[in-house]
């Protein structure tokens, strides 16, 4: 299964893995990597609730009655937050691999099902474990900044550095392996493959610099 790390021996590993599914392995994969990164990003957001009511408070946008009740909810807040997050691990990899398998009969790959594009595209998970331990331990490690720093952080966040910082090699590593996946589930070209995979990322990069940007201007005009 490790051997689907190296690309070029990931082919035949998607291959295999087209006849003889393991489905327990895919959502192992998949789970333990959504779940190292959502634990060491509830770490890091729980060190810096103090700092984020602050910096609400500072904005005046709520009443003192709306803060208080802000503040007695957020306990709850974070298991809602949680449980969400733990909804959306399956959710966007069924997701990814229903835009996937759309393409893909699209541009006439051969015909198969869509629980095998899930099954394949589980694997190219593996890569993200790496990612979630990292996360994992930055939320263990984190220091708490100074309100200064955290103020100056939020204010004059980069949408571009912050890009890149989350598509990182192992996301592209990931990536990759997802482009294998396709061009050996449907019998596709690399280019075509390569299509399927890279465009819904694009449109979904295109409209997060949009909400990013939209989102910086309503803030700065608080």
């Amino acid at each position: 299964m490790l051997a689907i790390l190296i690309p070029w021996r990931a082919g035949k590993e998607f291959r295999r893995l087209k006849a003889e599914k393991k489905w327990l392995v895919a959502l192992v994969i998949v789970f333990t990597a959504g779940l190292l990164t959502l634990v060491g990003n509830n770490l890091i957001q729980k060190k810096t609730q103090v700092l984020a009511n602050q910096y609400i408070d500072e904005m005046g946008v709520l009443t003192e009655q709306q803060r208080d009740a802000v503040e007695d909810f957020q306990s709850i807040a974070v298991m809602v937050g949680v449980v969400i997050g733990i909804g959306l691990i399956p959710f966007f990899w069924v997701a990814k691999s229903a835009v996937f398998h759309v393409l893909a009969r699209i541009l006439k790959g051969e015909e198969t099902d869509l629980s095998s594009a899930m099954h394949v595209i589980g694997y190219t998970y593996l890569p993200l474990i790496f990612q979630g331990l990292i996360d994992l331990y930055k939320g263990l490690t984190y220091k708490i900044p100074s309100y200064e720093e955290y103020v100056r952080e939020i204010e004059t966040s980069d949408a571009l550095l912050n890009f890149v910082r989350e598509h990182n090699i192992f996301f592209i590593w990931s990536l990759i392996l997802m482009v294998i996946a396709v061009r050996e589930l449907y019998s596709m070209s690399n280019k075509k493959a390569a299509l399927v995979v890279v465009l819904p990322y694009v449109v979904a990069w295109l409209l997060l610099f949009a909400f990013q940007s939209v989102s910086r201007q309503l803030i700065g005009g608080m």
